[in-house]
C-alpha cells in the first residue's frame, strides 16, 4: 500500500533534500577580494566581473549525492511490495546523506575558508535541510521495519 506514513517521510525528506539547491549552504564575505556564496551547486561570487575560484568540479560530488538522495528517496516510495529491499534503499539513503553533510563541513566550506580567509557564515535553511531529511529518513525506515514485522506476524497466524 502506497498511503502509509512511511511514505510521508520520504517524501518529506525528497523535498527537504530538493530544498537544499534552492538555499545557500554558506557565505564567506569580508573586506578582500574574495565575495563568496556557497550553494550546493556552485560558488557564486558576490563581487561585479569576478569569477569565482572554484568550477562546478569542485561542488560536483555534493551536488551528485544531493540529487542522488532526492531522486532515490521518491523512487523508494513505489518500492512498497518489497518492503526488505526498500528498507535497505532508506538505509543507504541515510549513508549517502551523512556522506553529503560530511563532504559539506570537511572538505568544501574548509575550503573556501581557507581561500578566503573568513569564516563561514551559515545559512541555517541550507544546513538544516540535510538533517532534517536525515531524520525522516530514519523515521521512514522504523515504519518500513515496523510493516515487516505486522506482515510476518500475519503470515505466522495462517
Amino acid at each position: 500500500m502506497i498511503q502509509r506514513k512511511q511514505t510521508i517521510y520520504l517524501f518529506l525528506a525528497a523535498i527537504a533534500m530538493a530544498l537544499d539547491f534552492v538555499f545557500p549552504i554558506a557565505s564567506f564575505i569580508g573586506s578582500g577580494q574574495y565575495q563568496l556564496e556557497f550553494y550546493i551547486y556552485q560558488v557564486v561570487s558576490k563581487v561585479p566581473d569576478m569569477v569565482p575560484p572554484f568550477d562546478v568540479m569542485f561542488v560536483a560530488p555534493v551536488t551528485a549525492l544531493t540529487g542522488l538522495v532526492v531522486l532515490g528517496s521518491l523512487l523508494t516510495i513505489f518500492m512498497y511490495r518489497k518492503r526488505i529491499m526498500q528498507a535497505k534503499m532508506v538505509r543507504g539513503l541515510v549513508i549517502f546523506t551523512l556522506a553529503d553533510v560530511a563532504l559539506l563541513f570537511f572538505y568544501n566550506i574548509p575550503a573556501l575558508e581557507k581561500l578566503t580567509g573568513y569564516q563561514a557564515e551559515y545559512n541555517y535553511a541550507g544546513i538544516a535541510m540535510p538533517l532534517i531529511a536525515m531524520v525522516l529518513l530514519i523515521f521512514a525506515f522504523g515504519g518500513i521495519m515496523k510493516d515487516e514485522k505486522l506482515v510476518r506476524s500475519a503470515d505466522r497466524l495462517r
